[in-house]
């Protein structure tokens, strides 16, 4: 299911980096297999995806149309990645801020949504952002009628199938559509040509002295990118199956399958959400499914080439700009109005740059401005108070007549400083350490300010708990705090029955909460069947 995904979209995305469809298929294979063979993530597809294509795309347009120099960047762009690995900086990518990622990611859904409007119209694709911009105005004038009628009917199918039949892939069923439509109906569209059947031959760029500094640059680039890349994946799917990847073990794969696709002449890759997430969703758990999904691809390469070779590329425009549109933070998006400004400029000033200057540069920018904006927040904070002091004595009075048992199943966790991006790792960490806790009291006495990262890692730490039946109590939580988390528009309001102003009065609560289930639990009252079924 994962292969049959990820088919259409490593050959749209070879397209779109003006290297070939081939060249699709080379990467997600190398990548697909070693990675999945080598990696950190269970269950993790990888191959081309949306940000590496964009930027293999501007290496070769900015190296003259030299595909060698795009292949010794990939190659570079590994070794790089499993330097980063072996050094386990494959952990930095927890203290990535949020509005960084919203715009990034943003940005790179923007940039595939603009590049692929001219061949989705019939024409040749865009070369940047601004030149597709600049010819959108005079983009009518030379309208394919046949492209844009068979881009539309794609476009519907991606959209619409999967509401009626969720078990069919939507993007295979387009592509196979349009492609018998154009030859049964002789439509004059320009299709990908002519694909190379078989295994391509391992050989190195063959460059100049002079070509050096390009290729660690865009090396560089290309091996951030495809770390950010991944391992936001295996975060999303660290989520989905409760499990804990290993960063650094899967830059160091990674690395592994981008120096094979340089070798093969294929594009770089990094791990794919999309894919991934079907590849779960299909009982995929393994790190085996990843090869097998590689192994698949493999396969269509040696066996159905000439068949790839006649889809028309208005179809793969379709299924790219359906792409860019998904990757896109439509949930951050859709809260601006909401979220504070200094957020806000970050993620905007990181979308501006990632579409019309640099990605690298755009994720550095976005990391110093929020630290900058930080450390600005934490120095006005002025939200210091003294409070009475709580004794052992006080402690043990208010939690004698709870049984043992009960208490060995409460936690508590104490925030000191504030609950921002740098912290939010420590948070999900926590869910883990805590799972065998019937409550967790979380202390807020000593958290002066939360930003959106602190707020949303918050949020995803109550869902865990209180999926595993875990009741939360907040104790010192004040009112700032909480209204900045509304502001945050979270999801999950505080109920103001769980929060208490002292330690005492949480530990009172959870022993009224287990005298009443006794009483119910009790033989003969009322209920205590039922209970106990439950129980």
């Amino acid at each position: 299911m994962a292969a049959v995904v990820a088919l259409p979209l490593c050959l749209a995305f070879g397209v779109a980096s003006g290297l070939g469809a081939a060249a699709g298929l080379y990467g997600a294979v190398a990548c697909g297999i070693l990675a999945a063979f080598f990696g950190g993530t269970a269950g993790q597809c990888s191959g081309p995806t949306g940000p590496m294509t964009v930027v293999a795309a501007a290496i070769l347009t900015a190296g003259s149309g030299r595909p060698e120099l795009v292949f010794a960047s990939v190659i570079m762009a590994g070794v790089l990645q499993i330097v980063i690995g072996k050094l386990r900086g494959g952990q930095l990518v927890n203290y990535m801020p949020y509005p960084v990622i919203s715009g990034f990611m943003t940005g790179i859904g923007a940039i595939i949504f603009f590049i692929e409007i001219p061949p989705f119209l019939g024409e040749d694709a865009a070369s940047g952002v601004l030149n597709a911009l600049q010819s959108l105005p005079f983009a009518y004038q030379k309208v394919n009628q046949s492209c844009l009628l068979l881009g539309i009917f794609c476009l519907t199918i991606v959209y619409l199938l999967p509401k009626v039949f969720k078990i069919l892939p939507a993007t295979l069923v387009a592509l196979v559509a349009a492609t018998w439509l154009t030859s049964h109906f002789h439509l004059d569209v320009p299709t990908i040509g002519d694909i190379p059947s078989g295994l391509p031959a391992f050989r190195l760029p063959q460059l100049q002295f002079s070509d050096l500094h390009v290729v660690i640059q865009n090396g560089l680039t290309l091996a951030i990118l495809g770390a950010i890349d991944s391992l936001l994946t295996s975060v999303v799917l660290d989520k989905v199956t409760g499990r804990r990847h290993d960063s650094d073990q899967e830059l160091f794969a990674q690395g592994l399958g981008n120096i094979c696709a340089g070798l093969l002449g294929g594009l770089p890759g990094a791990g794919a959400t999309m894919r991934s997430m079907v590849n779960i969703k299909s009982g995929g758990t393994t790190y085996l499914s990843g090869v097998v999904h590689g192994l698949m691809l493999l396969f269509v390469l040696l066996g159905f080439s000439r068949l790839a070779a006649q889809i028309p590329l208005c179809a793969l425009a379709a299924i790219l700009i359906s792409v860019g549109l998904s990757i896109m933070d439509w949930r951050v998006l859709k809260r601006m109005g909401r979220i504070p400004r200094a957020d806000l400029l970050v993620m905007l000033v990181v979308l501006l740059l990632t579409i019309f200057v640099d990605l690298i540069v755009a994720v550095l920018a976005g990391v110093a401005l929020a630290s900058v904006i930080f450390v600005k927040q934490l120095a006005d904070a002025k939200v210091s108070f003294v409070g009475d002091l709580v004794n052992l004595e006080t402690l043990k009075m208010h939690a004698e007549h709870i049984p043992e048992s009960v208490r060995k199943s409460i936690f508590t966790y104490q925030l000191n400083g504030p609950l921002f991006f740098g912290e939010a790792k420590n948070l999900a960490a926590a869910v883990d350490k805590l799972a065998q806790a019937r409550y967790v009291i979380l202390r807020f006495y000593n958290v002066p300010l939360i930003d959106q990262t602190g707020a949303m890692a918050l949020e995803s730490a109550i869902e865990n708990w209180q999926a595993k039946g875990v009741r939360v109590l907040f104790v010192g939580l004040q009112k700032h705090i909480i209204d900045a988390i509304d502001a945050f528009g979270s999801e999950h309001r505080i109920a103001p029955e769980f929060c208490f102003d002292y330690f005492e009065e949480a530990v009172a609560y959870i022993d009224k909460c287990e005298t009443a289930l006794q009483e119910k639990l009790s033989p003969g009252s009322v209920g205590s069947k039922e209970v106990e079924e439950r129980s």
